[in-house]
């Protein structure tokens, strides 16, 4: 175990904002921007006009990408806020943003409610053990009940939720954010006022049923409480830091981001509330065990790359989160994955788009260093003489598979080489290149993904493609034996060609390849012709007879043939050992065959009679279902054929509240009827 000495870290708040799509955290950004003096006046969305969306693909879609990261003093304190990507096919980002932070800010439009990617930012800050907050905005919608959000919410965490801040009034009559420890309301202007009689009486509730809580968590103060001795302001904010700390509170704040209402306060509130950077919640090294650090800007360097940026004109920019020492300007960074020391020529604190280079970088920073090609995300920098080697992000794992294509006129090699430069930026974005049917393979996190990761390599990297189903890789084999005789003779004047092989072919086992034996006696074909004839076998294997795929699970067993002495050579062995398999394969009952996935579907119990009639459409095969905290997981086997689409079946399925996670099990026949399609389908595009 690590142990290194406290230090200063004290000043310093990490959080990222969270939600769902379009629940306003980029306005909340804005508005905390404008608070903290950053900004002089708040963008719009649909003026293009934000700190956060600031890449031309986000202004045309009017909704995050990427994340954002800013810098700002408050109250004293310095926070770095992550404004996060709400929607699902990009939650890749919110991952990365929730491995670098000690909290997370929950957005939940009060008009909606609990929504799909509310259920995924949550869980992933529960799973990170963090600090969580929840601010629910649009409270001044007519149609908006408090009361109601707060309950829906209650449902959704075990986690005893807190209301600090409540709306007075709703729609027309909304009149401002009340204060519960304060007991004030706070205005439009952002003037603490005293509370209108007409909400009194609901704040008096409140206020009872906070205090009681917090008091609940401590038992010095619950033994204040019950015996009427006064509790300080000071007492009450640090048994609540300690609660929520914990895990066992989740405080609540009310607000309206677009109108500026509750922004401070829930900012005054979180810098009290959040743990400092020094306080990390655990880390794990590369092996899962639990390190024990306390933090410093004394001791030696770890930090970890959360998040890489590759732009074509300013380079690799590799966003990391300092955890212990401090990292100068010009200093050499240690990397265990690569054993070797890297130089940072300059370091960065970023605010959106912005970069401002910074001398050094300390524990609980998130900063940045620019042009280190080798530097990748989920890469640890350390110090070589004691080296730790963090655990790496984990992330979502794309489902949706396409073939890229080159538009006409575009050249393929610098469509790949920027595809795969992108997919350094974007692990969610995966490019491999598929050997049997040579086709160049992208995994998105669905069309919408797909679609921005086109634009963005048009704009970057000037190259336009398009993606469509791939390819399955269909394989063939024989499913009896047969014994066959091939004879190739060739004389043309001069020297000839002869080759004489006798072969018993037989099935394999799915999986076993391909197994070559001799059983040659009294040299009837000599020895240094053997190895041609299983080159023949191989490479005519390369192309079955019923499609044209390549061939797998049969045994050869040469076991007789003859030879010439002038005009035998190992080309006509390798000949007849081809000619042979060709023959042989005909009279062996062959067959096709398809890859099979084993896939994991994750679905709320509500949909398991609709997954469970699509999988059966699809030639599934249920091998059985768990039940999982409200949950149903459900294991099945399905042809790779029937699930290219399926990312985005599942989706509009299950409302986008289904994940799945698949991988490949095993090859099997194809029914009948689906393999003379295939082969049919086949055959016409060879012609």
């Amino acid at each position: 175990m690590l142990i290194l000495a406290k230090h200063d870290t004290k000043d310093i708040r990490n959080f990222a904002l969270v939600s769902h799509g379009g629940a306003g955290k980029t306005t909340f950004t804005e508005m905390a921007l404008v608070k903290a003096g950053v900004k002089k006046e708040a963008g719009t969305v649909e003026r293009g006009n934000t700190a956060s969306d600031f890449t031309p693909e986000e202004k045309d879609k009017q909704y995050s990408i990427v994340n954002s990261y800013f810098s700002f003093p408050w109250n004293g304190k310095v926070i770095n806020l992550i404004d996060t990507p709400g929607y699902a096919d990009f939650r890749g980002e919110a991952a990365s943003a929730l491995s670098m932070v000690e909290g997370a800010l929950l957005l939940i439009d009060a008009s909606s409610g609990v929504e799909v990617n509310t259920n995924y930012v949550w869980e992933k800050a529960q799973a990170n053990n963090l600090s969580k907050f929840i601010f629910i905005n649009k409270i001044d919608k007519e149609e908006v009940d408090f009361n109601a959000v707060h309950d829906e919410l209650q449902e959704f965490t075990e986690e005893n939720l807190l209301p600090l801040t409540i709306p007075a009034g709703t729609g027309e009559d909304f009149s401002g954010i009340i204060d519960l420890l304060s007991g004030k309301l706070i205005t439009e202007e952002g003037e603490a006022v005293d509370i209108p009689a007409e909400y009194q009486d609901m704040a008096d509730e409140y206020h009872f049923e906070l205090i009681e809580s917090i008091v609940e968590s401590d038992d010095e103060l619950m033994m204040k409480y019950l015996e009427d001795e006064e509790i300080t302001d000071e007492e009450i904010t640090a048994a609540l830091f300690d609660s929520v700390e914990q895990n066992m509170t989740v405080p609540i704040f009310a607000g309206v981001a677009n109108r500026n209402f509750g922004i401070k306060r829930t900012l005054d509130y979180l810098v009290k509330l959040l743990p400092d950077a020094g306080n990390r919640n655990p880390l794990y090294n590369i092996e899962g065990e639990e390190l024990e650090v306390e933090f410093s800007s004394a001791g030696n360097i770890l930090a970890q790359v959360g998040k890489t940026m590759v732009d074509p004109y300013i380079g690799k920019l590799s966003i990391f989160r300092m955890y212990n020492g401090q990292l100068k300007k010009g200093e050499e960074l240690y990397v265990p994955r690569l054993d070797e020391k890297l130089k940072a020529n300059k370091l960065y604190k970023i605010n959106g788009s912005e970069q401002e280079e910074v001398e050094e970088l300390i524990a609980g920073d998130i900063g940045a260093v620019a042009k280190i090609g080798e530097l990748e995300t989920s890469d640890t920098i350390t110090d070589p003489d004691e080296i730790i080697e963090l655990k790496k992000l984990e992330l979502p794992e794309p489902m949706l598979i396409q073939k890229v294509t080159s538009k006409e006129g575009q050249d393929d090699e610098k469509m790949s080489n920027a595809i795969q430069r992108y997919s350094q930026e974007d692990l969610t974005f995966k490019v491999e290149f598929n050997r049997e049917t040579k086709e160049l393979l992208v995994y998105g996190m669905g069309t919408v993904h797909l679609d921005v990761i086109k634009k963005i390599c048009q704009r970057k990297f000037d190259v336009s493609f398009d993606t469509s189903l791939p390819s399955v890789e269909y394989k063939e084999t024989i499913q009896s034996k047969a014994d066959v005789e091939e004879k190739y003779k060739k004389q043309s004047g001069g020297r000839g060609q002869y080759g004489h092989v006798m072969i018993q072919f037989e099935p394999l086992s799915r999986g076993e390849g391909f197994v070559f034996e001799e059983e040659i006696f009294g040299g009837a074909v000599p020895s240094q012709y053997i190895p041609a004839v299983e080159k023949g076998i191989k490479e005519a294997m390369e192309e079955g007879v019923l499609a044209g795929y390549r061939v797998v699970d049969l045994k050869a067993i040469l076991y007789d043939g003859s030879y010439h002495d002038v005009d035998s050579s190992e080309m006509a062995f390798k000949i007849a050992g081809s000619k042979a398999f060709k023959k042989a394969m005909e009279q062996a009952k062959p067959a096709l065959l398809e890859p099979i996935m084993k896939i994991k579907v994750v679905v709320p119990e509500d949909f398991m009679g609709d997954i469970m009639g699509d999988l059966n459409s699809r030639r599934g095969k249920i091998l059985g279902m768990d039940p999982d905290n409200g949950k149903q997981i459900i294991n099945a086997e399905v042809p790779q054929a029937e699930l290219f689409t399926y990312a985005t079946d599942l989706k509009s399925i299950t409302g986008g509240y289904g994940k799945f996670s698949m991988e490949f099990s095993h090859y099997a026949k194809v029914p009948q009827q689906e393999a003379e399609e295939i082969i049919k389908k086949r055959r016409a595009e060879k012609e």
